[in-house]
């Protein structure tokens, strides 16, 4: 899929550019021939790294655990990688002038890949890595041609091994989610609109109530996850009430008739999203009788 958007096997051009925290500004750090092929380097392994794992490209979902590593992916214009879309769409940046006294500030990194045809790509990682070593003056040592060791004495940069997302004109393609997760500023992003797709699914789904929801979700961030999980499933209008109410029956979630519509209680809100985002379910695999399970990670599979 992510070789389909970008020749990276013929890049022609490299530029490598930096984050700052202090101001959110980006800057183009002028760069010599083996870093520009260190940095292609690291593409390779990134790319290398999504081969290695097993399964097929998959939906980023928005209220996911991601653990493990898994082959993820969002348009880039999802409503809530909006800053990663930025950082593609700029344009000529210009050098930081005075670098080293920057690299303390830095927040995250990028390298400008362009291919053959002119498409473009970018690979982003937090900077947490390439400034680790900056304490470390006068601690690291080289290896000489004569098998000496000799104390490094300058400002030493490490470039991480791969990036935590590639992100091409179509796509974001996130190697390290939770990564990815901080640079895109999700939680904030989600906030902002929680109040917005919980009304989505209250217009939607006309038989619950979920006025006192909205009113306070922006400040509780995992259910604002959900909340944008279920507004964008494409199935929202098809959930059934019948259903709904029989999962809410089996974990303990009590529903109240409120002006026509059914309202859970307040320490049943999470369970109720929980219900609707597909995350709580029951077994009945024994004569015992049905057992409910609530699950914080899932991965859809085929059969």
């Amino acid at each position: 899929m992510i070789e389909d958007e970008f020749d990276f096997q013929n890049i022609q051009n490299v530029n490598f550019a930096v984050g700052l925290r202090s101001n959110g500004n980006r800057y183009f750090v002028p760069t010599d021939g083996s870093i520009k092929q260190a940095l292609k380097e690291v593409l390779g392994a990134t790319v290398a790294g999504f081969a290695q794992l097993d399964g097929d490209w998959e939906p980023h979902d928005i209220s996911e655990d991601y653990g493990d590593r898994r082959r993820v992916y969002a348009a880039r214009d999802a409503d809530y990688l909006t800053d990663l879309a930025v950082i593609f769409d700029a344009g000529d940046l210009d050098d930081l002038s005075n670098a080293h006294e920057h690299v303390p500030d830095i927040d995250h990194y990028f390298g400008v890949f362009h291919d053959d045809q002119g498409r473009k790509a970018v690979g982003i990682k937090k900077g947490t890595q390439l400034k680790g070593t900056l304490g470390a003056r006068n601690k690291l040592m080289r290896l000489l041609a004569d098998d000496t060791l000799e104390m490094i004495g300058d400002n030493v940069l490490k470039l991480d091994r791969e990036f935590d997302a590639i992100i091409t004109d179509g796509h974001v393609f996130m190697l390290k989610v939770r990564s990815v997760e901080y640079l895109a500023n999700i939680v904030e992003h989600v906030a902002g609109a929680a109040a917005q797709k919980v009304q989505q699914i209250h217009d939607t789904l006309g038989f619950l109530d979920f006025s006192r929801i909205q009113a306070d979700i922006a400040k509780h961030p995992r259910m604002a996850r959900m909340a944008a999980s279920i507004a964008a499933r494409n199935d929202l209008a098809q959930i059934r009430q019948e259903r709904v109410q029989e999962q809410a029956t089996h974990h303990g979630i009590v529903l109240n008739n409120v002006g026509g519509r059914l309202q859970c209680r307040r320490q049943d809100e999470t369970k109720l999203l929980e219900i609707l985002d597909d995350r709580r379910y029951q077994t009945d695999l024994t004569a015992s009788g049905s057992v409910p399970y609530r699950a914080t990670g899932r991965q859809r599979v085929t059969t």
